[in-house]
């Protein structure tokens, strides 16, 4: 019974309400200025807003707090208490030298700053190791600090350690081979920076990256972006880290030779044009090169008529360069060789389609398909006479010509595109005959004459400089220009076989003669019979 009584009166000195005293409770009620807080059998306290470690309004009703005491029976009439000197006291425990606290500012102090740990404790930054500038602003977020000195209930903190061992530990734990975590901070044409810690940075080179050597950084990585890496170079001295990202990944180029087997075809993506050829990724980091002999069957063309940036195309595998990472890809030899089958497609006497590839001065190339070309003669264009092949054709032109002969062996291909329509001067022999009135305009002068284009029948008439006019001139050039529209009487016209090129002569001259004697006689037949 005594010893009954005696832990009761224990108990009660434990729970008096004495100031100084720290005790547990709980949260009673909340105001504006402050909260109640009801302790273990000794009554309720009111704690201040300015002694609390939170905004009133974190605080919930039912939630345990430990107070310190501070007055009783105050002249206000209840008793006060304090969260913040309850922590302090806590704290003040368990910290000592060589400790690493959360601080934030207070106030600015001779030669330093008035921080606060954990909100709790004050203690004095010396300027010294504040790591800021008289003319900077106090931080306002908490700052990670090294407790320096403790001297009873005095502390001084400094940034400077804190960053110091933040830096130390990391060289101390980190190691070559390691993998760590970071965040990207900045990105650069040479690299990205990384975030190890709040003090320690790592470079990612660019070319550690990724295994493709072309992907570009910022299409790779952005800022703020969480990246895991390992670590390929650590100098303590330099304090230097550098990490790669591609080395967590497996190298394409380790089994590319089972992947793509020379001798293989392939498909994959046009990346960028060379005057030398193009390249073409067949995966990520797995690029080869099309030279330009490997691109062309037959006469070398431009590379961006037959290939763009992008295009997906076959390509057959010629050889593999594992130890510089480079494959050699031929375009022509995945398409096959045209030539080949070329003797079944354009038999001698077809006319097929074509492209105007390339103007000469005695004719012109016309593609007919990829590598496959054909030569078009000057002779050929036209069942007219031709003095400049661009007067006929224009280079991308589509056209219709006729197989003329076909040598494989010599891969040769003759042409023509006035044979691949009819012989117009077929149809003017059939309905002109010498004396037959024609008309047409001027195209050209040559030495003796000029060069007319009959209408309705695209042939061109001869008119002797002569026969041009009924004033003689000793230059037609003088009274008649290109384009002048002539009307003339034929002399003479001759037509041979269809594949032939006809001729034909027309008279000014003698159109107006016989004109002119048709216009007396049908006078004197006027005047005749008038006198009857």
């Amino acid at each position: 019974m005594n010893e009954n009584f005696e832990d009761l009166l224990k108990e009660e000195e434990i729970n008096e309400l004495k100031k100084g005293k720290v005790l547990e409770g709980v949260l009673l009620n909340k105001s504006s200025d402050g909260i109640w807080v009801a302790l273990d059998a000794t009554g309720d306290v009111f704690v201040k807003r300015e002694e609390l470690l939170k905004n009133i309004s974190e605080y919930k009703i039912g939630e345990k707090i430990t107070v310190k005491v501070i007055k009783t029976n105050d002249a206000e009439g209840f008793n006060t208490a304090s969260e913040k000197r309850a922590q302090a006291e806590k704290l003040m425990d368990e910290i000592e030298e060589g400790s690493l606290v959360n601080v934030k500012f207070e106030s600015r102090a001779k030669n330093g700053y008035i921080v606060l740990i954990e909100n709790a404790i004050k203690a004095f930054l010396p300027g010294s190791l504040s790591m800021l500038r008289p003319e900077d602003e106090m931080p306002k977020d908490s700052q990670r600090m090294k407790v320096i000195q403790k001297r009873g209930r005095k502390v001084v903190v400094s940034k400077r350690d804190a960053v110091e061992e933040s830096i130390k530990e990391v060289y101390e734990n980190y190691k070559e081979n390691m993998i760590v975590e970071g965040i990207v901070e900045s990105i650069k044409d040479f690299g990205a920076f990384v975030k190890l810690n709040e003090h320690v940075t790592a470079l990612i080179p660019r070319s550690e990256v990724s295994w493709d050597k072309n992907t570009r950084i910022n299409k790779q990585l952005s800022e703020g972006e969480k990246v895991r890496g390992v670590i390929i170079n650590l100098d303590k001295n330099a304090k230097k880290i550098s990490m790669s990202l591609k080395q967590l990944k497996e190298d394409p180029w380790e089994d590319v030779e089972k992947k793509y087997p020379i001798g293989s075809v392939q498909k994959g993506n046009i990346t960028k044009l060379f005057p030398f050829g193009f390249t073409v990724k067949l995966e990520n980091a797995v690029e080869g090169l099309v030279h330009e002999s490997e691109i062309f069957w037959g006469r070398k063309g431009k590379i961006a008529d037959i290939a763009s940036e992008g295009d997906r195309v076959e390509v057959k595998v010629l050889d593999i360069d594992k130890g510089r990472n480079r494959i050699s890809l031929s375009y022509k030899q995945a398409l096959g060789n045209p030539w080949e089958e070329a003797e079944e497609k354009y038999l001698e006497g077809n006319i097929v389609n074509g492209i105007v590839e390339k103007i000469l001065a005695n004719g012109a190339i016309i593609k007919l398909e990829e590598g496959l070309t054909g030569f078009l003669h000057v002779s050929e264009l036209s069942w007219n006479f031709v003095d400049n092949v661009e007067d006929v054709l224009k280079e991308g032109e589509k056209i219709k010509v006729k197989i003329l002969n076909l040598d494989k062996e010599n891969q040769k291909i003759k042409l023509s595109l006035k044979q691949a329509k009819e012989n117009p001067w077929k149809l003017i022999s059939e309905k002109v005959q010498k004396g037959d009135i024609l008309t047409g305009k001027i195209t050209r002068f040559v030495d003796k004459g000029a060069v007319v284009l009959i209408n309705d029948y695209e042939v061109e008439a001869f008119m002797p400089g002569s026969k041009a006019t009924e004033n003689r001139t000793d230059d037609i050039k003088e009274v008649l220009e290109v384009g002048s529209p002539i009307t003339g009487k034929v002399l003479d016209i001759e037509f041979q076989s269809d594949q032939q090129r006809g001729n034909l002569v027309l008279s000014v001259l003698d159109y107006i003669k016989e004109k002119e004697k048709e216009e007396g006689l049908k006078i004197m037949e006027e005047m005749n019979s008038e006198e009857e």
